[in-house]
C-alpha cells in the first residue's frame, strides 16, 4: 500500500509549512526513541514521521510527491514536474498518467525499447549524465554537540552503456558519514562521487543534509539552547543553589532570593557546540513549582505565611 505522508503526519494536503512543521516536531517529540528505549514500534513511526517531513519539508520534493506519489524520487531522474504524462519518441510512444510510465521502468520489471530492441535508450532523457543525490539525516543535539558518525543505505539508479543504449539498474550504496562537531542545523555536507553514476561511470555526489532533532529538555534558540528549570517556591523566594542539565550532564547555579517564574540566567559556554570548537550559552529559564500534596506541617506554615501576608498588604 502506497504510504500517504500527509496523513501519517496528520496535516491535510493543502497544509503550508509551518503547519507541516509543527506536526512533525510534536510527533517526533512523542516518538523518538529518547523518550521510548528498545521501542521497535516507536522507532518505526518516528523513521516514517522523519521520512514525512524530509520529503514534505522541502518544496521541490513536496510538488513531485503531490504530483508522482511514491515514484517522486524515479521523477527526479527525468527532470521532477517537467516531465509529461503523454510523451512520443519516435519508434514508442509512452502514454497514459505518469504513474504507469515509472511503473513500466521501476516497478513491474516491463522493458520498453526502441524498435523492438528490449532496452530502453535513457540517454533521450537525461544522456547518461551522473547526477546528486540528497539525503537528510537527523541528529540529536547530543551528537551535534560532540560530533558523530552515520552509516547510509540508500539506492540509486545508475545508468549503464549497452550494445543498444544506456539502460539504468538499481544500486544499493553504503557510505559511513563523519558529522562534525557544531555542524549547523539545515548544513549539506558533501560526499564526492557517491551519487547516480552516469553511463561514463562517473558519479554525481551525495549531499548529506544535517536536521537537528527535536529535543525533550532543550529549545534551540540561535546559536543558544534554552532549557526549563523547575525551583521550590522556597527556593525562589529565599535563594539557594539549583542544578542545571546541559548537554554534557549537570552543573550549579546559585539563584538570588526573590527570583521570578520565567526569569532567564545565562549560562556561558554551557549551550551547544559550534563549528570551530566554541560552545554557545546555555538560557536557564527559571519555573516555580510547588507541592501538590502539602503535608500537614506545610499547610500550616503556608496558612500563617497567608496571614502575614494579608497583615502586610
Amino acid at each position: 500500500m502506497a504510504r500517504d505522508y500527509y496523513s501519517i503526519l496528520g496535516v491535510p494536503r493543502n497544509a503550508d509549512q509551518k503547519e507541516i512543521k509543527a506536526a512533525y516536531r510534536k510527533l517526533a517529540r512523542k516518538f523518538h526513541p529518547d523518550v521510548n528505549p528498545n521501542d521497535k514500534t516507536a522507532e518505526g513511526k518516528f523513521k516514517e514521521v522523519s521520512q514525512a517531513h524530509d520529503i514534505l519539508g522541502d518544496p521541490e520534493k513536496r510538488k513531485l510527491y503531490d504530483q508522482y506519489g511514491e515514484n517522486w524520487e524515479q521523477a527526479q531522474h527525468f527532470g521532477g514536474a517537467s516531465a509529461q504524462p503523454d510523451m512520443d519518441f519516435g519508434n514508442f510512444r509512452v502514454g497514459g498518467d505518469a504513474g504507469s510510465f515509472f511503473d513500466q521502468f521501476f516497478g513491474g520489471g516491463v522493458r520498453v525499447g526502441r524498435s523492438g530492441t528490449g532496452a530502453v535508450d535513457f540517454d533521450m532523457f537525461n544522456e547518461g549524465a551522473p547526477k546528486d543525490v540528497e539525503k537528510a539525516v537527523e541528529v540529536s543535539l547530543e551528537e551535534i554537540d560532540k560530533g558523530t558518525k552515520r552509516t547510509l543505505t540508500y539506492q540509486t539508479m545508475d545508468a549503464h552503456r549497452g550494445p543498444h543504449g544506456v539502460s539504468t539498474v538499481p544500486t544499493t550504496k553504503k557510505v559511513e558519514v563523519t558529522i562534525p562537531a557544531g555542524v549547523p542545523d539545515g548544513k549539506k555536507l558533501r560526499v564526492p562521487s557517491k551519487g547516480v553514476a552516469g553511463s561514463t561511470g562517473k558519479a554525481g555526489d551525495l549531499y548529506v543534509v544535517i536536521k537537528w532533532a527535536p529535543h525533550e529538555q532543550f529549545r534551540v534558540e540561535g546559536d543558544h539552547i534554552e532549557t526549563d528549570v523547575p525551583v521550590s517556591y522556597t527556593a525562589a523566594a529565599l535563594g539557594g543553589e539549583v542544578r542545571i542539565p546541559t548537554l554534557r550532564g549537570s552543573v550549579s547555579m546559585k539563584i538570588p532570593p526573590g527570583t521570578q517564574s520565567g526569569q532567564v540566567f545565562r549560562l556561558g559556554g554551557q549551550g551547544i557546540t559550534r563549528l570551530g570548537g566554541q560552545r554557545g550559552d546555555l538560557m536557564a529559564r527559571i519555573k516555580i513549582t510547588v507541592p501538590k500534596k502539602p503535608t500537614d506541617r506545610e499547610r500550616e506554615l503556608l496558612q500563617q505565611l497567608a496571614e502575614l501576608e494579608k497583615v502586610a498588604a
